[in-house]
């Protein structure tokens, strides 16, 4: 088998194969881009008819579920935003070491199956870079080149946690707090949510000030997973690029 996950900046090369690359700094950005209108008409340039001319990989770091590649030997080789900022950069782990010791068995189940081919989805009880653990729905396939697998990609959606009795805190969140998270979920930057609370810049950039430091998020992003993780909000599920503003470190 030729050896696939060489070092490359991205997971798909041109071709759709499968290029992983090395380790690198990773530096959280905040959440919250603009989505833009959906209907673009003349603004949107058309798909092509090559699949393989898309940035697909663009699409993966900017999904706000966790998503990530494992190669034939079980360990991470590539990780979205979203993953490093819930679970760490785990790249060259086994993942069978972040999984709670119940689950085990079922995760080296389902990615037996995926090597064979299969494409699953299942509930796995994980455990974050805090520890603490967290069900993921994950839906996984397997990566093929020149026909053969050589490895998995998957999706991980953080399911609301049903303890009875377990206080979260968002539990302790304000109207006004509540409602930043859900324009946050939505993608949206700080003008578009100044806008659509009614109130001036600076003061919508003072409620999520507020909101990050009532729920101990550290940027945007990890306040969504927070929601995510806790049922509080349904967020879009694509994030758009980071480069045209610079994330504010404490917003």
């Amino acid at each position: 088998m030729p050896n696939t996950f060489a070092s490359a900046p991205s997971p798909l090369n041109g071709a759709g194969s499968l290029v992983l690359n090395e380790p690198f700094p990773y530096r959280p950005t905040a959440a919250g881009r603009p989505v833009g209108n959906f209907f673009l008409g003349s603004l949107m340039t058309p798909i092509p008819e090559d699949p393989a001319k898309l940035d697909l990989t663009r699409a993966m770091e900017h999904l706000v579920a966790p998503a990530y590649v494992i190669d034939r030997d079980g360990r991470f080789r590539w990780l979205n935003k979203a993953c490093v900022e819930l679970f760490g950069d785990r790249r060259g782990r086994p993942f069978v070491d972040y999984v709670a010791p119940e689950h085990e068995q079922l995760a080296r189940t389902n990615f037996a199956r995926k090597a064979a081919g299969k494409t699953t989805i299942f509930d796995l009880v994980v455990l974050d870079r805090a520890g603490e653990r967290l069900t993921l729905r994950i839906t996984s396939a397997p990566l093929r080149e020149n026909g053969e697998i050589v490895g998995i990609f998957a999706i991980g959606i953080p399911l609301t946690q049903t303890a009875t009795g377990t206080r979260s805190v968002l539990d302790d969140l304000t109207p006004r707090q509540q409602e930043v998270l859900r324009l946050l979920a939505e993608g949206l930057e700080t003008p578009e949510i100044a806008r659509r609370l009614g109130v001036a810049h600076e003061t919508a950039r003072n409620h999520i000030r507020a909101l990050l430091h009532a729920t101990g998020a550290h940027s945007r992003l990890e306040a969504v997973l927070l929601g995510m993780r806790h049922g509080a909000v349904v967020p879009n599920l694509t994030q758009p690029g980071q480069q045209d503003e610079p994330p504010i470190a404490d917003e």
